[in-house]
């Protein structure tokens, strides 16, 4: 039955989701995907019991949020004393505790929550990928009709990895890319569909509503790089510049953005999020992508500082091709003169991103009649 007020269907009982791969809200972009993950089995579903597997659950614990959060690892097969990362770890030979593998049995759809998790390009993003991540690909895998990845960005991975990802991921119901180089790379794969950023999507159901930037000087988030090449030397140009204001996007984990803030500025530095609260918007240039997404959807346009496959296909996926630019190769003045042509006509770089509204409405909806279409055949016993 559906809710013909809202276009949510009526279930007899109260669908179980399955939430896997967070991490932790101290990441504001992970954090950002959850919520907009949440958004999405609301739009889809309606009033549900979720629970969010995280490798950080207690980060995400709040009476007040609506889902439960569980720890991945298999607390009780290891000493106390072990940090969470070796806890992370440890489901590689344990698995995961025997509550999530019940919940994946009992859940109506289990989504993955969109990101960039599922990597290999150096040794640091593999021992995660297999530590943290690649167990729950497996659970997902034998719960293969009822799974869904949302956006994802996943590779590069070696020819074994990769071949162990694929054979994984194409027993989940589908598998939706966020990047041409994911989607070519998985092109053998019948369950691949491209489709923008969660956050691009979320820009459909609530169109931003950009005001003109001030005097204001822009906002500049930065990250750490592996393979900086010459990031830092754009990181000192800015800073020497004195024309921009610092802001902090992740401060959680192995996502702490403060002691590369730290080189180059002394003193408190805001979070963005406090400042995306401020009535003028201000142009923002973000080495993080969910700082640049995140900042469209509070009506301040974003140039990005791109490092990985997931940057470039989501400005192309806004129209945005000439705001994103090589975080590696950069210079101060190319930055610049995208901030100038902003500020002079803020116009034209909104209508670029309403000019695309439609299409990615349309694409949101397809990832809610998925999720909806999940639940009902779990529901008759065909999943």
């Amino acid at each position: 039955m559906t809710n013909v007020a809202s276009g949510v269907p009526r279930w007899p009982e109260r669908p179980r989701v399955l939430l896997l791969h967070a991490y932790s809200p101290s990441n504001a972009g992970d954090g950002l995907l959850v919520d907009l993950t949440l958004e999405m089995v609301d739009e889809s579903i309606g009033d549900a019991d979720v629970v969010l597997v995280a490798s950080d659950a207690a980060a995400f614990a709040d009476p007040a949020a609506p889902y439960r959060a569980v720890q991945w690892a298999p607390v009780s097969t290891v000493r106390s004393w072990m940090n969470r990362r070796a806890l992370m770890l440890a489901t590689i030979p344990f698995g995961p505790s025997a509550e999530v593998r019940r919940l994946a049995s009992e859940a109506d759809v289990i989504l993955a929550v969109g990101g960039a998790y599922l990597r290999g390009g150096f040794l640091t993003e593999t021992i995660k990928t297999w530590g943290a991540h690649y167990g729950q690909l497996k659970l997902a895998s034998r719960h293969g009709q009822k799974a869904i990845y949302l956006p994802q960005s996943i590779g590069p991975f070696d020819e074994a990895a990769g071949k162990r990802i694929r054979e994984r991921l194409q027993r989940v119901r589908r598998v939706y890319a966020r990047d041409d180089k994911t989607r070519d790379e998985l092109a053998s794969l019948p369950n691949v569909r491209r489709v923008p950023d969660l956050a691009i999507l979320a820009l459909a159901s609530r169109p931003p509503q950009p005001g003109a930037p001030g005097e204001h000087r822009p906002l500049f988030v930065a990250r750490d790089l592996p393979r900086p090449r010459n990031y830092y030397s754009l990181l000192q140009e800015i800073a020497d510049s004195g024309a921009f204001d610092w802001v902090l996007q992740s401060s959680g984990g192995d996502n702490d953005d403060r002691q590369i803030i730290g080189r180059y500025v002394t003193g408190p530095v805001p979070s963005v999020g406090d400042l995306l609260a401020e009535a003028t918007p201000r142009v923002v240039v973000s080495t993080r992508l969910h700082g640049a997404l995140s900042s469209l959807m509070a009506g301040y346009p974003a140039i990005h500082l791109s490092y990985e496959r997931k940057g470039l296909s989501a400005f192309q996926d806004l129209g945005l091709d000439d705001f994103v630019l090589s975080a590696r190769d950069a210079n101060l003045a190319e930055v610049t003169s995208r901030v100038a042509q902003i500020t002079a006509d803020p116009g034209a770089y909104w209508a670029r991103v309403t000019s695309r509204l439609a299409s990615i409405a349309d694409i949101r909806s397809e990832l809610r009649d998925d999720i909806r279409a999940v639940v009902a055949a779990t529901r008759q016993g065909v999943a």
